[in-house]
């Protein structure tokens, strides 16, 4: 895979989200839907978990927003919540649909505020911060398989 800086890593696990949410929607069968749930839920749980181990202490510590990375934590409880009444089961459509309105608010915040800000961020090294997302994702990844 070529190396992505930060953000580019972050928005590709954004877009393929969307992806997965989009493929729920239209599947038919209850199965492929709890998969598809399920994975949803996983593929969220650990691109939370990069963000707030890796990227939100290098932008709090860069820019000095502390304001920016606390909301983006808090959106963060706010899926985590959801995303525990999905996995504990049984879950319907509309929760799903909850879990989607709140990360599409989220990606939508973070692409016009978070990641702009970051950009404009001098001594913000996006290259080295993408290593360092994508090496701890792979890590998870290995450690909790879907």
């Amino acid at each position: 895979m070529a190396q992505q800086d930060a953000i580019a890593l972050l928005d590709a696990d954004h877009m393929h989200v969307e992806q997965l949410f989009a493929e729920y929607q239209t599947a038919g069968d209850s199965e492929h839907k709890k998969h598809l749930a399920h994975t949803i839920c996983h593929e969220l749980t650990i691109h939370a978990q990069i963000e707030e181990e890796i990227f939100y202490p290098a932008v709090r510590r860069a820019t000095g927003d502390n304001q920016m990375v606390d909301d983006a934590k808090k959106e963060h409880d706010n899926a985590r919540e959801l995303i525990n009444v999905i996995e504990a089961g049984p879950y319907d459509d509309a929760t799903l649909a909850k879990l989607q309105r709140v990360i599409e608010h989220h990606v939508k915040e973070e692409r016009e505020e978070m990641f702009d800000h970051a950009r404009r961020t001098p001594g913000l090294d996006l290259m080295q911060l993408g290593q360092q997302l994508e090496r701890r994702k792979s890590e998870l990844m290995a450690s909790q398989p879907a």
